[in-house]
């Protein structure tokens, strides 16, 4: 059986039997009273009966020649003791003037203890009674006046067994515990019945309904249409049940929408990889290209200046040989050596040319919103690496003059370096702010990484060093930041401490020339 039954079960056996109890503690407080007004009632109805029986025996005597003749009264006394089975003892008593004499007795062994002071009530005309509870059992005694001319002459005196009265009293106690459990019995019954059809019916009616919501199925209504407590408690479980199906509507409909915007935010996440991934790749390219034009340029250098010497010595070489020297053939090789010679100075310029920086057109830029653009391309990657990023930025910063993009390839370059310095669960702050009493616009990118040693950080600005792990790094990110932010007529500063992270400021002129 389901936990539901036996709660269901419960409850109705706890008001049978709760008031089963009411009914046989009331039904037994009142028959425990009937029984013993009853009892009383006998008792009572017992001594009248026994004062009766005495005074109709001592009314009997009507002269002094009967009330004086023994063997006239025995014979009496036994015809009524014959007639009467629960008379136990009769003694007819005359009174003298100083004691009390039984004239006859069915007892002739035995007397009925009354005392003088007894004697002397019923000389009075009244009658003495006393219920007597020996060892031999429970009676009553009786002492009724015998008046002969007006005068008390003598006195009946009667032992009467109740033993007829605790028949009928039994009897009475028999019956009445009999009505009554078979009264609790059916009352029992008649109040299961009750409180089934009551109180079962309609709280199955809820166990029902709270079971099919258990089960999964949309919540249901229960139905009861009393104008009782459970027609009032039904009324407001069905409006709760209308309100948890309005906000379970309500709140499918939201989480439709929630999955709606995940899916847009979830595309959006794969647009902002997909261009931080080609961010990335055209900052690693711009550093390939950045290195091979630092070699084309030392290469110009060191290469082109002794070609162009070499040129200009073969030149002065033809004009000081004289003209019988220079026959058909050596002219033929000079003039080969200078056409190879300014061939390679033509590839040079050439190889120059193809790594040199496409260069932009500088415009006014807004070095707080560049902040926030380029830290939305690094999100992924700092909820990837469990990192947080908090974007501040004074408002109404200055513009700066100069190429975005190039500002751009800047500040990632620092949050790149800052993600790769910066262990889990660490904090990258980007920071704007106005400097030099606005003439100047200061970027700031901190981090809690472990911070650059202090013989590290007159490097970190040459070409090829690096303080990553091999195979992680070129090192030529701060090198081209360092030269960009030159080239806009600013500077780069760093402040680090070992074990507290560090902080790289690019400050620019506001409004700038530019590069």
């Amino acid at each position: 059986m389901r936990r539901s039954d036996h709660l269901r079960l419960g409850v109705r056996l706890k008001l049978v039997a709760l008031a089963t109890l009411v009914i046989v503690g009331v039904s037994s407080g009142f028959t425990w009273l009937s029984l013993t007004l009853t009892r009383q009632a006998i008792e009572e109805d017992l001594r009248v009966r026994a004062i009766i029986f005495a005074r109709e025996i001592a009314a009997t005597i009507s002269d002094r020649r009967e009330f004086e003749s023994r063997h006239l009264l025995g014979e009496q006394i036994k015809r009524i003791l014959d007639i009467r089975p629960s008379a136990l003892q009769l003694d007819v008593l005359v009174f003298g003037p100083t004691e009390t004499t039984a004239v006859a007795t069915s007892e002739p062994k035995t007397r009925l203890p009354f005392n003088r002071r007894d004697a002397d009530e019923v000389r009075k005309g009244r009658i003495v009674s006393r219920a007597v509870t020996s060892q031999s059992g429970r009676y009553w005694e009786v002492m009724a006046p015998i008046t002969l001319e007006g005068v008390v002459a003598g006195a009946i005196a009667v032992k009467f067994s109740p033993t007829r009265a605790d028949e009928l009293a039994s009897r009475i106690r028999f019956w009445a515990l009999t009505l009554g459990a078979a009264a609790v019995v059916v009352m029992g019954l008649l109040m299961s019945i009750a409180i089934r059809i009551v109180v079962d019916r309609p709280v199955q009616r809820f166990m029902g309904a709270i079971k099919e919501t258990t089960a999964g199925v949309a919540p249901a209504t229960v139905h009861v249409t009393t104008r009782d407590e459970f027609g009032v408690l039904a009324r407001h479980f069905n409006e709760m049940v209308a309100r948890i199906d309005r906000f379970s509507e309500e709140l499918r409909v939201r989480i439709d929408e929630a999955t709606d915007e995940l899916s847009r935010r979830y595309r959006q996440v794969e647009q902002l990889n997909s261009l931080l991934f080609d961010m990335q790749w055209r900052l690693g390219h711009a550093e390939r290209l950045a290195l091979s034009g630092r070699i084309m340029a030392e290469v110009a250098h060191e290469v082109g200046t002794p070609l162009h010497s070499v040129a200009g010595h073969l030149e002065l070489l033809r004009k000081d040989l004289p003209p019988a020297v220079v026959t058909d053939d050596v002219a033929r090789r000079l003039t080969t050596v200078e056409t190879q010679v300014a061939r390679v100075i033509e590839i040079i310029a050439r190889l120059l040319d193809v790594t040199r920086r496409p260069p932009s057109e500088a415009g006014p830029v807004d070095l707080e919103r560049l902040a926030q653009d380029t830290a939305e391309l690094v999100r992924p990657g700092l909820s990837a690496a469990g990192l947080s990023l908090d974007v501040r930025g004074e408002p109404g910063l200055p513009r700066v003059r100069g190429r975005q993009d190039q500002l751009q390839q800047v500040i990632l370059n620092l949050l790149t370096n800052a993600i790769a310095a910066t262990p889990t669960c660490g904090r990258i702050e980007v920071m704007t702010r106005a400097a030099s009493a606005g003439r100047e616009v200061e970027i700031a990118v901190a981090d809690t990484g472990s911070g650059i040693p202090a013989a590290d950080r007159k490097r970190i600005f040459e070409p090829f060093f690096s303080t990553k792990e091999a195979g992680r790094g070129t090192g030529l990110g701060l090198f081209i930041s360092a030269e960009i932010v030159r080239e806009h007529e600013g500077r780069i500063e760093v402040h680090s401490e070992e074990g507290r992270g560090s902080v790289f400021r690019v400050i620019l002129p506001a409004g700038g020339s530019g590069p």
